[in-house]
């Protein structure tokens, strides 16, 4: 089936910077990422990031109730109110049954000393004179016991009070939705008596890492762009809430984020912090990039449309693998944006990957070479490497979607 470019001609300026050759045997194509042909600023700096909770439930162990099981595992998602661990009811309910012994004694004696009062009072009155003292002081004990136990009525009835408590919240639940980043054997890592901690979703910040070389670019209410390490056609705003300069990060904090390809790895690295102004699709642990400056954050590459060929039901693109060998690469396409003739690529496509112009003179195999952008069709004079990553480019813009 007769194969068609999607939408016009480019200029021809444009096709002889990063399009297909005359047809010559061993020809060199032209490339250029798909960053540079949208006009990102494919050499900003970039920083790695992790997605944290900027909440948290810790639970501490009562030391004096014994845990009968324990429901959840480290990395579990968790749901507001699910039972996360559960001490042992059978303990509970003898101590409250225990408790309640007690206070049954306790009002007998009570009681006892008050129908002993009463008693010493009548006799009183019928004794001699001599007989005044005595009765008096019997009085004043028997009076002195019942307050006392009185008194201890009160505290055993509060002690039952907590004890039905315990026996009532003998599971314990998590108050969010969140996810179990720590269960406990012992003491936790910073000394306290913390059991089990839950990170709250939803309320997410981003720890980022900076080296000293660039940690001066870096400060706080700076707006910064967000990128998934795995979409990269979704970003997100924020912006930078701290910058930790007080401490070099370790080297395993430093590996739990990646590597950050614009960071010298023999400088000291700093951590920082930012707030997304939105969380849509966001997840803990979830590694990122973050750039400096604010861009628009609508989702998809917007590609002109003379990049894109459609040969039947396949459409594709001409680009450069990682061999540095021109080939056809499938991509899906979305809407179509008429007053720009663009077209939105919903998969298949990243900034950091190069493409050819597609002409009728393009054959797969080819050998690639870089074009820079704006350099009236001078190129590198090397043949492109594709493999490994391309650059760090900025994430696109949806232009003007239809």
């Amino acid at each position: 089936m007769k194969k068609h470019i999607l939408g016009g001609c480019l200029a021809a300026s444009l096709l002889l910077l990063c399009g297909c050759g005359s047809g010559t045997i061993n020809q060199t194509v032209y490339v250029q990422s798909v960053g540079d042909i949208l006009g990102y600023d494919t050499t900003a700096s970039q920083f790695s990031g992790v997605v944290e909770s900027s909440k948290a439930q810790k639970i501490e162990k009562d030391d004096d109730k014994t845990i009968d099981e324990v429901k959840v595992q480290q990395g579990d998602s968790v749901k507001k109110g699910q039972v996360l661990f559960s001490y042992n009811k059978d303990s509970l309910q003898i101590s409250v049954d225990s408790a309640k012994l007690e206070i049954e004694s306790i009002q007998n004696k009570i009681t006892s000393y008050q129908q002993q009062i009463t008693q010493l009072k009548k006799d009183k009155k019928s004794a001699g004179k001599s007989e005044q003292l005595s009765y008096n002081l019997q009085i004043q004990e028997a009076q002195l016991d019942l307050t006392s136990e009185q008194y201890n009525l009160k505290k055993k009835q509060k002690e039952l009070e907590d004890l039905q408590k315990n026996l009532q919240n003998a599971d314990v639940v998590a108050e969010a939705d969140g996810v179990v980043q720590s269960i406990s054997t012992g003491k936790s890592s910073d000394g306290s008596d913390t059991f089990m901690t839950i990170l709250q979703t939803g309320a997410y910040k981003i720890k980022g890492k900076v080296s000293e070389l660039e940690v001066g670019d870096l400060e706080k209410g700076a707006e910064v762009t967000i990128h998934s390490r795995i979409d990269e056609s979704k970003t997100w705003a924020g912006t930078i809430s701290q910058v930790d300069t007080e401490g070099a990060v370790s080297e395993s904090d430093d590996s739990s984020m990646g590597n950050d390809q614009n960071a010298d790895n023999t400088a000291s690295k700093y951590t920082f912090y930012v707030v997304p102004n939105t969380q849509d699709d966001m997840m803990i642990g979830q590694h990122v990039y973050i750039t400096l400056g604010s861009q628009e954050t609508d989702k998809g590459i917007w590609l002109n449309a003379d990049y894109v060929v459609q040969d039947g039901d396949d459409t594709y693109v001409w680009l450069a693998n990682n061999e540095g060998k021109l080939e056809k690469h499938h991509v899906t396409i979305g809407r179509h944006n008429e007053e720009t003739n663009t077209y939105e690529i919903t998969d298949g496509l990243t900034l950091r990957d190069y493409l050819a112009f597609p002409t009728d003179t393009c054959k797969e195999g080819e050998k690639t070479t870089v074009s820079n952008a704006g350099d009236s069709g001078e190129s590198e004079d090397s043949s492109a490497d594709t493999s490994g990553d391309m650059g760090s480019a900025a994430m696109p813009a949806e232009e003007g979607a239809s």
